[in-house]
């Protein structure tokens, strides 16, 4: 293959998988904005974070251990590259132990801090965390498992797996929402049995004869543990960063706003949140196509191949973040109706374009920034992504969150789109200073 197709190749699989990993969260909200109206939306807004955490820690270590495996594999040093495996591995199972007895014991006190002020809000938002809380496994391995197959040379199969995970997640939902009259439990419950069956068919690559994936005996064990969390932490902070700002948004909307307007607005920014989640894992799908092949050629040190896969991840990280933008403002309220049941709601008719097209703005260079990040986690500079990730997912949004309703609420919703600019530059200077290295 050119490097071209081999790009193209990864490039699909990643997305397909992406996109399809994003229907858990907007199946659901369809369903039960459907079934339970503005209400339910802003239930499972408030879950969010309570998602994106668990998914981001499955990432911080499939990415991490993945991307060093790969380049040390390149350099035909299989003995190191299966102990950044077997350490992954037995790090996220100790990960996952201590997670899932925190939020079983404190799952209450955890919804209320992100947002449940209400007897409402908070017993639908416990009746879609119950499943969450006996199905934790599934939602931390999937992405973990995802990282280490795809880099296996196995993208169809974490594509498969995923497009699997959801088409028992979509008719899942359709079947116990609405058939079983379950509402928002039964969405709870789809989206558990989705991830199990993607986590399954994942877990079959281990009988495959493309498996070179091996356990082994680990030294320094702290040493390799810190490298991995070292290249993982950027895609942790991504993905968190997601929840991190949906809690802040929820406590400002209810700090500014109160009685309806507090309702409809939380409802409205939920079916925002589910369009950045889409969003945000086109830009994952761009990355994680380029990462393993940036992570071999720079084991390999062909710098001619790491700039070709770094032109493609921009070119087409800019294309698809431009078309996304336009396509989103052309119509905003016919994207709230398919996630939200807004017959007789004038008020959140009413409020909602104005709302959602000064948040789609902050789609333009979303994918762009991503693909940077994951472009410096496959030539192991982690500390450049981190700096990127962490300016990205907390310091500049958070920082304006607090800043801006002090100045004018409305311009709220002008957050993402200050602080993806600010990165956007930042991320082209560094990667600029990365190419003039590679010349010299």
């Amino acid at each position: 293959m050119t490097i071209k197709q081999k790009y193209l190749k990864y490039l699909f699989a990643s997305f397909g998988s992406a996109l399809i990993m994003s229907i858990y969260s907007l199946v659901d909200t369809i369903c039960v904005g459907q079934y339970h109206g503005e209400t339910g939306t802003a239930a499972l807004a408030i879950t969010l974070p309570l998602w994106t955490i668990i998914f981001s820690l499955g990432l911080l270590f499939g990415i991490g251990g993945a991307a060093l495996r790969t380049s040390f594999k390149a350099e035909k040093d299989e003995k190191r590259a299966n102990q950044y495996y077997t350490l992954s591995v037995m790090a996220i199972i100790i990960v996952v132990v201590l997670i899932w007895i925190i939020i079983n014991i404190f799952y209450k006190q955890i919804l209320i801090f992100f947002g449940a002020d209400n007897d409402t809000l908070f017993d639908l938002a416990s009746k879609y965390v119950f499943w969450m809380r006996i199905g934790l496994p599934c939602f931390m391995f999937s992405p973990f498992l995802s990282g280490f197959i795809r880099n296996d040379n196995a993208p169809l199969k974490a594509t498969i797996a995923t497009i699997a995970g959801g088409v028992f997640n979509v008719v899942g939902d359709l079947l116990f929402v609405f058939v079983f009259d379950m509402g928002i439990s039964g969405a709870g419950l789809a989206t558990m049995i989705g991830q199990g069956v993607m986590g399954l068919i994942l877990f079959s690559h281990y009988f495959s004869k493309k498996n070179t994936l091996h356990f082994t005996k680990v030294n320094n064990v702290l040493a390799k543990l810190k490298d991995i969390i070292i290249i993982g932490l950027p895609s942790f902070v991504l993905d968190i960063s997601l929840g991190i700002i949906t809690i802040t948004f929820n406590k400002q909307i209810v700090n500014y706003l109160d009685g309806n307007n507090e309702t409809a607005t939380l409802a409205i920014f939920g079916v925002a949140c589910n369009v950045l989640a889409l969003v945000q894992s086109m830009g994952y799908a761009v990355g994680q196509a380029g990462q393993p092949l940036i992570s071999e050629s720079y084991g390999k040190s062909e710098i001619k191949e790491i700039r070709s896969y770094l032109y493609y991840g921009t070119i087409t990280s800019i294309i698809v973040g431009v078309l996304v933008t336009i396509l989103l403002l052309i119509n905003p309220n016919a994207i709230l109706n398919i996630f939200i049941n807004t017959t007789g709601n004038n008020l959140v008719l009413q409020i909602a374009p104005g709302i959602l097209r000064k948040y789609f703005l902050n789609f333009l260079f979303i994918i762009f920034n991503i693909n940077a990040i994951y472009y410096f986690q496959a030539t192991l500079r982690g500390g450049t992504a981190f700096l990127l990730s962490i300016l990205k997912g907390f310091v500049l949004p958070i920082s304006f969150l607090f800043i801006i309703p002090l100045i004018n609420f409305d311009y709220i919703w002008y957050t993402l789109l200050f602080e993806e600019a600010i990165v956007a530059i930042l991320s082209a200077f560094f990667i600029l200073k990365l190419k003039l290295k590679y010349i010299e």
